[in-house]
């Protein structure tokens, strides 16, 4: 079984922002788990401006903002999965997940962020 230093589920820019900030902090070994097809969340639909103005100085709309939180995910080499739905988080923070890649696999996370998973 894998394990992993830093787990987020859910590539919307809460989670993006946190590996982020992880990554700025020192943490290197980091894995992104987003169900959909690309990182970025619901932003991609929010084509308003009125995003950025506090984390990046300028008005933005929703995808500008998801891009940016993404190009920096990619420039910082964080480690992503897409399609993947987390089925189950134990107790001692197994994550149990599937993709149509690696099929039904558990990872082992030494630290976990559930931005977006439910039970």
């Amino acid at each position: 079984m894998r394990e992993v230093d830093l787990v987020v589920i859910g590539g919307g820019p809460a989670g993006l922002a946190a590996a982020i900030s992880a990554r700025n902090a020192g943490l290197q070994d980091i894995l992104i788990l987003e169900r959909e097809e690309e990182l970025g969340g619901i932003l991609k639909q929010c084509i308003h401006n009125g995003f950025g103005l506090h984390v990046f100085g300028e008005e933005l709309t929703g995808p500008e903002y998801a891009y940016r939180f993404i190009d920096q995910v990619y420039s910082m080499g964080i480690s992503y999965m897409t399609d993947t739905m987390v089925l189950e988080i134990s107790k001692d923070k197994v994550i149990s997940a599937i993709n149509s890649k690696e099929g039904f696999f558990n990872l082992k996370a030494k630290a976990l962020v559930p931005v977006s998973y439910t039970h």
